[in-house]
C-alpha cells in the first residue's frame, strides 16, 4: 500500500488553447499538472491547502474507510487522458467530490535548494 504525497497549489495559468496548467509541490519537488478546462474534473487547488496526489502505484485506504482508493477508481467517475500520464489531486482534509482533479503530468522536477 502507498500512501499518497501531501502537496500545496504553488502557481496556476490558463493558456489559450483550453488548457489549466498547475504547479504543486512540497520539500521534494514539484509537480506540473495540466487539464482541459472543458473537463469537469479541471479543478483549481485551493492555495494553501493540501492535496494528496494518486498516481498509477498510489493504493490506500483513507482512515475508516472500507476499500483503498487508486487513481483506477477515480478514474471511473472522472475524466481521464490517453495521452500521458494521469494524476488526481484529493484535498487531504476531506471535501466534495467536485473538489477532486484529474491531470495529466507534464513534469516533475526535484527540489533544488541546498540543504542545511
Amino acid at each position: 500500500m502507498t500512501e499518497p504525497e501531501k502537496v500545496r497549489s504553488k502557481q496556476v495559468q490558463n493558456d489559450n488553447r483550453g488548457v489549466k496548467v498547475i504547479t504543486v509541490g512540497n520539500a521534494n519537488g514539484n509537480y506540473v499538472l495540466g487539464c482541459n478546462m472543458k473537463a469537469d474534473n479541471c479543478v483549481t487547488p485551493i492555495p494553501g491547502r493540501d492535496y494528496y496526489v494518486f498516481n498509477k502505484n498510489t493504493k490506500w485506504k483513507m482512515p475508516g474507510a472500507t476499500k483503498s482508493i487508486t487513481l483506477s477508481w477515480i478514474q471511473d467517475w472522472s475524466v481521464k487522458y490517453p495521452n500521458g500520464e494521469n494524476i488526481a489531486l484529493i484535498p487531504a482534509e476531506g471535501g466534495d467530490p467536485q473538489e477532486m482533479g484529474m491531470y495529466w503530468l507534464d513534469s516533475w522536477s526535484a527540489d533544488t535548494k541546498p540543504s542545511k
